[in-house]
């Protein structure tokens, strides 16, 4: 198998089944730079009483030429002298001293490193010349290898630490497993998973070697890993995200991320810490959106949503809500909440009506609403559970409801729990999930208020408890995408489906009107009709073929916008064509022709209409992007435009005219054109192939404007530029 090709442009040592299983499940391990040093920040004293409590089986090999013994354990002076190979080297010495230990380990025959030393990527160019000496050395040994400048890993299914986490009583064996490209934050996530188990926690720091995209492929193969949560500052190998995302959709497995560096100030950060360029913020979400990667923006909300995803085996079969409380007051506000998140709440059925009007004993002319203020009518014989466990019951049946959410406080109103009206909100929860057949969840509006008494029962019955409103609310967002998201096939980067040969250009990129029309039309787009003349006579005789009213303008490297000098004519006729290419010509100094393509560009003058933009540029991250929205000058007026990163389906491009905000004036807006959505996503989807088979050799292509006219309600391509990166061979 070819090695692949990582983000920076090296050569990936691939992470084979050897290299992972001397990571995942080693029969020996040695540690380089072993220290006699007990303490609560030792890396030595905490890898060795992780593994004695973990119960590791295999044997343990510590490397220190300068002692004996260390901790009660022998010492060996070199790797050379161990009786055996070890699976997998860790390394903990100044980074002086790191290469040298990585070539004698590659030399013994290990497979795997884990590097816990920094003074790599992170540190300047004399770190960034030691990366890549370690890049170079394990993809020529095909030698995986975890950091540098991380803590490492810890697998609790197979019980073994190649890390300096501590597994607590809390850390048990499970279906989650956690990668972080931040050893604190990797701490945080352990505790955000520990009531679920964890699978493996790893800790890859710089990434030189083994990426996240690597682990999660990992993951995603292993049978006891359910879910998988990751913090990214940076992918390296970002392209491979789409197939891993496919794979993870096949085996019903999500993928939670939360994403560092998504703002500048954010990426100078990540840039310090681990050497990473966190790329562009708008494009890491478009791209895991497409790839039905779960988003989350903090801390709080990964531990919801991993709270809320733990408690499905399956997804529920739909993402409509039914909601009951016991204060309007929250709920009012949870209300507007679910609106901003798109969380529907359906109207309820005429029979739920009268059934809660029963259970909440309300007069005939009160009628609940979705959300359902359960704490209106008290005249209920019962107990208050009973009231309650029957207005869940009630909202369950009704055939527009997937999901029943509680909402009500987590938390112990006095001493004595008897008296706990939570309590008995949540019991009656807990027993309806139990005995009903739709999922129920449970939410709190204010987080860090919770009391196990109260929530003994609904934690026995397996509802998710999701503290915080906005964070619950998210998390429940967050499970409505993916299901969508698990529905589709994942696209994944892929040859070009265009054959397209790369125009000339001029020095600097830009791509003379006629070369670019040619090739917009080829690709089978629609284009004004067109032509270029390079004299007065020429241009009269091109405005006469074309007939009716042409615009005119020069075309030429030298100005970018044209308009601004007095370069574009519109309403020119076949009389007046030989005199205004005169005036255009001159518009520039030396006049145009003086650099050699330059002319004046004659095309057909469309009709007033509705201005569309489209536009493709090359992203450092994940390579062509798309970019939509209204054209024109409301483009730079109204600033709002949806990404979309090639390849993608009419579908998606079709949203993203929905999230540009540009549906609304497509459809007829004061009696303007109706615009053929579908064959205006169609010419997205083809500016985003064309983007794929111009590939690197492109910076930017506008479409500005595509004129949707009564006529043409699929668009025509009225102006465009294309610039090519400088260098690029036709």
């Amino acid at each position: 198998m070819n090695a692949p090709i990582r983000h920076d442009g090296a050569i990936a040592a691939h992470l084979s089944d050897a290299g992972w299983k001397a990571l995942s499940k080693p029969n020996s391990i040695a540690l380089v730079g072993a220290s006699g040093r007990a303490s609560s920040v030792s890396f030595t004293s905490r890898f060795l009483q992780t593994n004695q409590d973990l119960g590791y089986e295999g044997e343990i090999y510590l490397i220190n030429p300068n002692r004996q013994e260390i901790l009660g354990r022998k010492c060996w002076p070199d790797l050379a002298s161990l009786p055996t190979v070890p699976d997998v080297v860790i390394i903990n010495l100044p980074d002086e001293k790191v290469l040298p230990a990585v070539h004698e380990a590659i030399a013994k025959g290990s497979k795997a490193l884990m590097i816990h030393s920094g003074g790599f990527g992170e540190r300047g160019e004399a770190g960034l010349m030691r990366e890549a000496e370690l890049k170079d050395a394990c993809a020529r040994a095909q030698v995986a290898a975890l950091g540098p400048n991380c803590l490492g890993m810890m697998n609790l299914n197979t019980r073994v630490s190649l890390s300096s986490f501590r597994a607590s009583a809390d850390h048990k064996a499970g279906p989650i497993a956690l990668i972080s490209q931040s050893g604190s934050v990797a701490s945080i996530l352990m505790h955000v998973a520990a009531r679920h188990g964890i699978s493996f926690v790893a800790s890859t720091g710089n990434e030189a070697v083994t990426s996240t995209e690597d682990l999660i492929e990992r993951a995603v193969d292993d049978p006891e890993t359910r879910l998988i949560v990751c913090f990214v500052e940076a992918l390296r190998q970002p392209r491979r995200l789409f197939g891993l995302a496919e794979r993870a959709r096949i085996a019903g497995k999500a993928i939670v991320v939360l994403k560092a560096g998504l703002t500048e100030k954010g990426g100078e950060v990540s840039r310090g810490h681990t050497g990473a360029l966190a790329g562009s913020g708008a494009v890491y979400r478009q791209a895991f959106e497409q790839a039905g990667v779960v988003l989350v923006e903090d801390f709080d909300e990964l531990a919801q949503t991993v709270e809320l995803l733990m408690a499905f085996q399956d997804l529920p079969s739909g993402a409509r809500v039914g909601m009951l409380g016991t204060s309007g007051g929250e709920l009012g506000n949870i209300t507007d909440m679910c609106e901003t998140l798109e969380i529907e709440l359906p109207e309820l059925a005429p029979d739920t009506i009268v059934a809660l009007q029963k259970w909440l004993v309300l007069p005939e002319d009160v009628e609940p609403r979705n959300p359902v203020d359960a704490g209106t009518g008290f005249n209920f014989s019962g107990t208050y559970e009973d009231r309650m466990r029957g207005a869940i019951r009630a909202v369950a049946s009704d055939p527009s409801i997937d999901i029943v959410v509680v909402v009500q406080g987590f938390h112990k109103e006095g001493e004595d729990l008897r008296l706990s009206l939570n309590r008995e909100i949540m019991g009656a929860a807990a027993k309806e999930a139990l005995s009903g057949t739709k999922p129920v969840v449970a939410i709190a509006c204010q987080s860090g208020r919770f009391d196990d008494g109260v929530m003994a029962e609904i934690r026995a019955a397996g509802v998710p408890a999701l503290q915080g409103a906005r964070e619950g609310l998210r998390a429940l967002s967050h499970l409505s995408k993916l299901r969508v998201a698990r529905a589709r096939p994942v696209l994944e980067p892929r040859a070009a489906e265009l054959s397209v040969t790369v125009p000339a250009h001029w020095d600097n990129g830009l791509v003379s009107q006629g070369a670019l029309f040619s090739l917009l039309s080829d690709a089978g787009l629609r284009v004004t009709r067109n032509a270029t003349a390079r004299s007065p006579e020429e241009a009269a005789g091109i405005a006469a073929k074309l007939g009716g009213s042409v615009v005119m303008k020069i075309d030429t490297p030298r100005v970018i916008h044209k308009s601004d000098i007095g370069g574009v004519a519109l309403d020119v006729t076949a009389q007046t064509a030989s005199e205004v290419f005169q005036r255009l010509e001159t518009s520039v100094s030396p006049k145009i022709g003086s650099v050699e393509g330059e002319g004046v560009f004659v095309a057909d003058q469309l009709k007033a209409g509705i201005e569309f933009y489209v536009g493709a540029k090359q992203d450092a991250t994940f390579g062509a992007v798309v970019v939509v929205g209204i054209g024109g000058r409301l483009l730079e007026i109204m600033g709002q435009t949806a990404l979309l990163v090639a390849p993608f389906d009419r579908a998606a491009a079709r949203d993203a005219i929905r999230r540009s905000g540009a549906e609304k004036f497509l459809r007829g807006y004061r009696g303007g054109p109706v615009a053929d959505l579908d064959a205006l996503s169609d010419l997205i989807c083809k500016v985003g192939q064309i983007a794929i088979a111009l590939g690197d050799t492109f910076e930017v292509l506008d479409l500005n404007p595509v004129i949707i006219t009564h006529e043409i309600p699929g668009g025509c391509i009225a102006d465009a530029r294309l610039i090519l990166q400088k260098g690029s061979k036709t």
